[in-house]
């Protein structure tokens, strides 16, 4: 999608396609699971529509795959996504990640979970690339779909160091995939 091309990618291709870490989940449920906007679903065939229980957003439906699951747009024979080229903006920002902090403020932190960030976590190009993500995130065109889909904003997680607030966020609600948790 043209609005997604400023995004930089941070992880070396080489590293992901070693990674054991991306598109893969403990459950089914899991809450990190990737969400698609109605557009994001557009773009996909139409057999792809079978993996998403809403048509104008959702998580996507993960499918099991050993002990736990996978995206079903993920190969893991090749660690290639089926879909790179029309992948979601969930997925075009990891590792880094949007999400509530404890008193329910939006925030922007970097996931602890993906092995370069392990490896690079103090390098001063994370920082320069997270201020470039945070532009990114606060530009118009993204505020508005952030706005039209407040489950793309996650529940706290412990694994996710927090890097910025999102200022111009802050008055979004989100539901973190289920209706009842609505805030």
């Amino acid at each position: 999608m043209e609005k997604y091309r400023p995004l930089p990618q941070m992880v070396p291709s080489i590293l992901c396609l070693t990674c054991d870490v991306c598109c893969r989940f403990p459950e089914e449920t899991s809450v990190l699971a990737p969400f698609f906007t109605g557009e994001e679903m557009g773009l996909l065939s139409s057999s792809a529509k079978q993996y998403f229980p809403l048509t104008e957003g959702s998580k996507i439906k993960l499918k099991a795959d050993g002990e736990g699951c996978i995206c079903p747009f993920f190969d893991p024979a090749t660690h290639y996504c089926k879909i790179y080229e029309k992948r979601p903006l969930d997925c075009r920002i990891y590792p880094f990640a949007i999400m509530r902090d404890e008193t329910g403020g939006v925030v922007l932190g970097i996931d602890t979970k993906c092995p370069f960030i392990q490896q690079y976590a103090a390098d001063p190009q994370i920082e320069q690339v997270s201020d470039e993500v945070l532009q990114f995130l606060e530009s118009d065109p993204i505020l508005e779909i952030l706005a039209a889909h407040p489950d793309l904003i996650g529940p706290p997680q412990e694994d996710v160091i927090i890097l910025h607030p999102l200022e111009k966020l802050k008055n979004v609600s989100g539901c973190w995939g289920d209706r009842s948790r609505c805030f």
